[in-house]
């Protein structure tokens, strides 16, 4: 089984409200998606594509290839949707018969296990995609009313979601909306099932200050 890796790192990250987007923080003095990217390096000949924002792309990509030093990372410019930028990462890969995993650069504290565990499920499935339960009350919102929600019909999403390439290439290439803000809902409208796979709490998205401070103070 041929393993390669989508990290996505195009995004502005402006909710931090910080001067450099937030997958390029330095925590410990190595840049978040560095940190991310160590997770899934404990793979052997894992093939790595990093995504980059297309505005300073040739900046960032000597920023991080500088850092890692490998052979085996290609650098992608991305686009201004997320759709884009994956179909860009997507395009770099001629082995069609392999697994792939999209992960968002800035989820550092994915673990070696739950990593493991998708490419294996995806590679008798065709995909898995990571989940966890819905633990706060949910209450359906509008300007004018909100209304209690049953948790128990829905639940997180997260990253890394892994598919087989031939299968996630072909339905970037059916559908043309390019709006959807995960590939299983790629997929999905293309009419493949969707496996789920029990996630883990600890593995957020830093999108926050919060966020933030609490990475730097479990690795520190």
């Amino acid at each position: 089984m041929k393993k390669y890796l989508i990290l996505m790192a195009a995004g502005s990250g402006t909710r931090m409200n910080e001067n450099t987007p937030k997958q390029f923080i330095e925590v410990s003095g190595i840049p978040i998606i560095v940190h991310t990217y160590k997770q899934f390096k404990k793979f052997e000949n894992l093939k790595t594509i990093i995504v980059l924002p297309e505005n300073k792309f040739e900046y960032w990509k000597n920023y991080i290839s500088n850092i890692l030093k490998e052979e085996n990372v290609k650098y992608v410019k991305g686009g201004n949707k997320r759709f884009i930028s994956v179909k860009n990462g997507l395009k770099t890969i001629s082995n069609k018969e392999g697994i792939v995993a999209i992960h968002d650069g800035v989820r550092p504290l994915v673990s070696e296990k739950l990593i493991k565990t998708l490419y294996e499920s995806a590679n008798k499935l065709g995909n898995a995609i990571p989940y966890t339960p819905v633990i706060n009350t949910l209450r359906k919102y509008k300007a004018e009313s909100n209304l209690l929600v049953d948790r128990s019909n829905y639940i997180n999403i997260q990253t890394p979601q892994v598919f087989k390439i031939k299968n996630i290439l072909n339905s970037f290439e059916l559908i043309k909306d390019s709006d959807y803000t995960d590939e299983s809902s790629v997929i999905e409208k293309s009419g493949e099932k969707i496996n789920l796979i029990l996630g883990e709490e600890k593995n957020i998205k830093l999108t926050s200050k919060f966020d933030l401070e609490y990475f730097k103070k479990i690795i520190t």
